[in-house]
């Protein structure tokens, strides 16, 4: 019967398993904690809060700091009965992205407001407070001096964002419309602003000669549009296409211009062919 010692085996294999646990056990807690999402970084934003000077429009200015996206932040405001989310209350012309320089306007009754919160979701879910501007001042989620809104809100210049201006307004005549000689022709444009007061038509045979030394056209017509009742924003005039505009074949050269109070809002020029 022949015997064999064994034991150097046995130690050599504890020793490996040993060694494969360890192994196993590090690259477990690595996984678990190089697995977990990056912290979310916290915006920074100063907020400035107050009224028009008619104390009509409640309104939240970005002072500084970083924009802020629809959907990543909530507005809370206390009318008189605690903080509600009032986030689809405040309004923000133009983009969706409320960045420095731009007003967020409450549409509601900005009087009742005695406290308001802003604070950034995270995209868990999460929410953490990033101003509270009050009628002490600006605060952010680092302290501020009025947690309860005592006091009178700041009186605030609210400017109204502008509105932007067409690049095309004159739909009549378009490119498939065709203006006939010794016809009707209702000339038409959309002037899609509220703060429009006045809209003049211009139109001249781009064909016909000049004349004189100073190069005059002398078939320059000049007409104010009436406000089209019927439908928004359009104005409208209708001329007789006679032989004072330009004889069939000729190019006539039809410009609307847009007025407020004091500017030009919008402006556009085009050439059409009288069939």
């Amino acid at each position: 019967m022949i015997l064999r010692d064994e034991e150097a085996v046995s130690e050599v294999i504890g020793t490996v398993l040993l060694i494969s646990l360890t192994v196993l056990g590090v690259a477990i807690v690595a996984v678990a904690l190089f697995s977990q999402p990056p912290p979310t970084e916290i915006p920074h934003v100063s907020v400035v809060a107050g009224r028009s000077a008619d104390n009509a429009t409640f309104v939240l200015f970005h002072e500084g700091g970083d924009a802020l996206a629809r959907g990543n932040y909530h507005i809370y405001a206390d009318t008189g009965s605690g903080l509600v989310d009032l986030t689809d209350n405040f309004t923000l012309a133009g983009d969706d992205i409320w960045s420095i320089g731009e007003n967020l306007t409450y549409d509601g009754d900005g009087t009742q407001i005695k406290r308001v919160v802003v604070s950034a979701v995270d995209p868990g879910g999460g929410e953490t407070m990033i101003a509270e501007p009050n009628a002490a001042g600006t605060g952010d989620a680092g302290g501020y001096a009025d947690t309860g809104g005592s006091g009178t809100w700041p009186v605030v210049v609210v400017t109204p964002e502008p509105t932007p201006t067409p690049e095309e307004i004159i739909v009549s005549p378009e490119m498939v419309t065709d203006i006939e000689w010794q016809q009707q022709f209702d000339f038409a444009a959309k002037i899609e602003r509220n703060d429009t007061e006045r809209v003049d038509l211009i139109i001249y045979n781009y064909d016909d000669a000049r004349s004189g030394p100073d190069k005059k056209i002398t078939s320059a017509q000049a007409y104010e549009m009436t406000k089209n009742a019927a439908m928004d924003f359009y104005y409208n005039r209708t001329l007789q296409i006679t032989g004072s505009i330009g004889q069939t074949g000729d190019r006539i050269s039809i410009t609307v211009i847009a007025y407020n109070a004091t500017d030009i809002i919008a402006s556009q020029s085009v050439l059409s062919i009288i069939q």
